[in-house]
């Protein structure tokens, strides 16, 4: 988790994209992990969702949230994915960062099986009209996601996307570009990372 809290409190990439003051404001936080970002999100934002399918993580996730008091954080124990269904998760042995529904993920082993929903499903079920900053990080699965019709019916409630490439996942970088290019939104680069990308609604 290392490289969480240095891209959270070091190179400090989510400051430029958020809001200037908190009322009205909605993040979303899929691939929450054990909630470091969530906790960021939360002194910054009125409402955060936050999706981690691992049980293990969502119960360290869980407890972050009680020894904090963040009562404005909603926790959904789902992955995200192009269908609803359940599926296989998991990922390699020696690092809990890299769970994911992607077999691709080097060492991949199904931990558990995991409940899994489609972007639009999400928003229609916990009524989501907007979203300020969507973080998403599901280790090789956002071309899948990104690229699917399940996204870009809810692409224009989302004004701000901050994702991650995998060079890992056997999808080239310029298929994530082009997936959000399609729906709407121009890309930026964050200063010094080459994997990290910004997407921005246009209009």
């Amino acid at each position: 988790w290392g490289h969480i809290m240095e891209e959270l409190w070091k190179s400090k990439i989510y400051d430029p994209y958020l809001p200037l003051r908190k009322e009205g404001t909605v993040a979303l936080d899929i691939g929450a992990n054990v909630g470091l970002v969530t906790y960021y999100f939360a002194q910054h934002f009125e409402k955060v969702y936050s999706e981690e399918p691992s049980t293990d993580h969502m119960n360290n996730f869980l407890l972050m949230l009680n020894y904090n008091k963040l009562t404005n954080v909603t926790p959904i124990q789902k992955a995200i994915y192009i269908e609803n269904g359940k599926f296989g998760f998991g990922g390699p042995e020696n690092n809990t960062t890299m769970k994911s529904l992607h077999m691709g993920t080097p060492g991949w082993k199904e931990e558990e099986k995991v409940e899994a929903i489609t972007l639009e499903k999400l928003f229609e079920d916990y009524k989501i009209e907007h979203i300020n900053l969507l973080k998403m990080d599901i280790e090789g699965s956002e071309v899948e996601v990104f690229s699917h019709p399940s996204f870009k019916n809810v692409a224009d409630k989302i004004d701000v996307i901050i994702t991650e490439r995998h060079g890992w996942s056997g999808r080239h970088p310029n298929q994530l570009n082009e997936a959000l290019k399609n729906a709407g939104f121009t890309l930026e680069q964050i200063p010094n990372s080459a994997d990290l990308v910004v997407a921005k609604r246009n209009g």
